[in-house]
Order: C-alpha cells, then structure tokens, then sequence
C-alpha cells in the first residue's frame, strides 16, 4: 500500500525532461570504471595541492623594505658599447673598492683648478696620497721663445720671477733700453731658460762659435745641438748665421746690467710742509722715505782725481770712475738727501741726492758722511770711494737722472 494511494516512484522514469539519467549512473562506486575512478583521485590531489601552496604563500615573511635612494644609486649607469672577442675576457680582479673623493677635496680641487698636485703638495702634504687617482701632468719645459706684451705695471724683474728666469736673460735678450724704463705695449723676447736670445743683423760676420765664445760658451755644439735652435741643426762652428737668423745660446751671459730701483714721486703736506715729496727705492734700509725734493744750484765734479774707466750705455745707466779706496767724494750739486746706506740692486753702499727734477747716485762707497734728508751744497764731501756691492775694484758709479731716467752724466761734466 502507498500512502494517498500514489503509485510507487519509479527510479528509471524521467521525471526532468532536461536531464538525462543513464542506468550506469546508479552503479554502486564499486562497479564505476577504473578510468573514472582515477580522474577523480587525481582532481583531489590537485585541489589539495593548490590548497597547501596558498597556505605556504600567505605564511611567507614580508620582503625587506627598498633602499633608500642615494646619489651613487642614481648614478646613470654608461651606454653599453659594442664588444669583441678581446672584450669579452673577465675584468682583472681589483684589489680593493675603487678610490672616491671626498666632498672637502672636490671643494679644493674647484679652488685651484689650475695647481698641479706637486703644487698642491707644497700646501698639503698628504695631496698626492689622497689624489692618486688623479693623472699627474708634469710642467713641461718651454722650447720655443715666447713674446710678451707689456701692460702698465710690468717691471722686468716681475716678468723674470713669473717665468722662472734670471732678469739679467730677459735684458739681454732685447733691446736695452727695457733695463730701465718698459712701456705699455711693448712686445719682449721671453727666453725658454737662462741665456741669451740673439739676432743676426744684416752686417754681421760672427761665426755660432765666435758668438758662442762672446756669451761665456766654451763648446759651440752647445748652440748647435740645443732643442732651442732645430733651425740649427745644418750649420758647423764656422758658419756665420744667415742675415736674420735668431737663434738662443743655453746658459750664455752677457754683460753687467745695472739695474734701476724703483722711484715714487707725491704731492704731499709732510711735517707741516706742502710740496714735491719723492722717495727712492722704497721699502730698501738705506731708503730715507719721502724727501722733499732740494733746489739745484750749480753742477760740480763728483770726483776730480778719478780715473775714467767705463761710460753711459743702455744696460750701464752711470759712468765708472776709478780712484783707491777713501777718496772723497763730493755733491755733484746742492739738494736733499734722499737714501744713505745699503742698496740691494748692487749699487752697495750709496749715496742719492734730489736737485729739483734731477737726482744724482753714488754708488760702491765705503764710507758715507750724511744722513737722511739732509740739505748739502755742491762739492761738499758726502763720502768715500769704496768697492762694495757689485763692483769689480775701487772706483765711483755715479749716475744722473732726470725724473726717473738715467742720462749720460759725459753730457754735463767734462770727464
């Protein structure tokens, strides 16, 4: 019997028309194929393998934070360039990490763009250490003679020290006339060293050896063969040197310049008095400083019993008078004194007295009879013959100028 009468459900009737039901589907899992079976093991094995990676991926540890950007990091890293086989060899292992510069030393390095590290060193004797990774380009020693325009200021002295050179290398190597006096917009021989920068006129007869020997060179293959003179290099001893032909003789010396020190000149109120006040080698011991200029009266022999010897020329700004040792020597004319004492510029023990525009030198004394800014008249005994500073024997220099040039001193005394 069923309940409310209903028939009894049939398990094989469709009662879902949009499914169908096959007779194998009811099988017991016993009876299913071993194919089916398999697939089905292997879906559970997948499942549960994606399960326990999902598992393992949550319960990783966090990844370390990025670094921090710094200024290395943000360096670009350089284009990469096509390679052969030769660049394809492993690098050579470094010894260490590679040299850095620290912030102090770029600021140093900015400052003296210019100083080579041998420089450098002079100032900071750890320089080369801490810069080694710096090329070092050595000075190289000049070849060539250079010229050089004069600008307000220039004095030859300076010029010398700026290129490493004796004075007396720069005078002989131009016209004379810059021993004493350098105007704007000259243009000076700059010689490669110490020597002597000559020129072959259109009358000269010298041989390179007789112009060797004139300049204190023994071998004359030291003007031929020097690096200064390849235009040389065709020549012998005998050959006189094409009209024209400039050429250097390294180490050669020429004759005794006497230099000019330096003048000032100022009007000036100085002790209550107004007027023309000048100094003469300013900064020298025996430099009175400002003197008021004296009044000339009339010109006198300085030495009347000396010796005649050597006269004005443009690299001897006085004329050399002979005489021994503590022979008076007399004001040339009355003024001021201006320096009394010892002057560097090889003058030695001198005297340099103001007459108005002129000033007048005495030079090589062994004694000296005046003092600072005192007021003389002409022949009177100011000193005595001597053979100090630069000088060769026992004679006077005596020099007269005009403002700040040397004149021949043959034009106003009958010597």
């Amino acid at each position: 019997m069923y309940p409310d009468n209903e028939p009894p459900i049939d398990p094989l009737a469709d009662t879902n028309p949009s499914v169908t039901i096959h007779p194998e589907d009811l099988r017991p899992r016993h009876e299913l194929p071993v194919w089916r079976r398999a697939l089905g093991l292997l879906s559970l094995l997948l499942a549960a393998g994606l399960t326990v990676a999902t598992l393992l991926l949550f319960a990783a540890p966090a990844p370390p934070p990025a670094p921090e950007l710094t200024a290395q990091a943000l360096t670009p890293m350089p284009t990469p360039t096509p390679t052969t086989a030769a660049d394809s060899a492993p690098p050579p292992t470094q010894a260490g990490p590679l040299p850095t510069v620290a912030a102090g030393q770029i600021g140093v390095l900015l400052a003296a763009p210019l100083m080579p590290i041998e420089q450098a060193a002079a100032y900071d004797p750890d320089a080369r250490g801490r810069y080694n990774p710096f090329t070092v380009i050595p000075v190289r020693q000049r070849t060539e003679v250079e010229e050089y325009t004069i600008v307000r200021g220039d004095t030859i002295s300076g010029i010398a020290q700026r290129y490493g050179l004796q004075q007396e290398s720069i005078a002989w190597s131009n016209d004379r006339r810059i021993v004493w006096t350098l105007y704007p917009g000259d243009v000076i021989f700059i010689p490669p060293a110490d020597g002597v920068y000559l020129f072959q006129g259109t009358t000269g007869s010298r041989t390179i050896a007789e112009y060797a020997a004139q300049y204190g060179v023994d071998d004359p293959f030291v003007v031929l063969d020097s690096i200064y003179n390849p235009h040389l290099a065709s020549m012998n001893p005998d050959t006189i040197p094409p009209s024209g032909t400039r050429f250097f003789i390294p180490g050669g010396q020429g004759e005794q310049i006497t230099w000019t020190p330096p003048i000032t000149e100022e009007e000036a109120t100085i002790g209550g008095v107004t007027g023309n006040f000048v100094t003469f080698a300013p900064g020298e011991a025996g430099s009175c400083g400002p003197v008021l200029r004296g009044g000339g009266t009339v010109w006198s022999n300085p030495l009347p019993n000396g010796t005649w010897t050597r006269g004005f020329s443009g690299w001897h700004t006085g004329v050399d008078l002979a005489a021994p040792v503590g022979t008076p020597v007399y004001a040339a004319n009355g003024g001021n004194v201006i320096f009394r004492g010892w002057n560097s510029w090889g003058y030695g023990y001198a005297i340099v007295i103001s007459h108005g525009p002129f000033l007048t030198l005495y030079g090589h004394l062994s004694e000296i009879y005046v003092s600072c800014g005192q007021t003389v008249s002409a022949g009177q005994s100011i000193g005595a013959v001597g053979n100090t500073g630069n000088s060769s024997g026992p004679h006077l220099h005596f020099e007269v100028r005009y403002g700040d040039t040397p004149t021949d001193p043959a034009a106003i005394f009958p010597f």
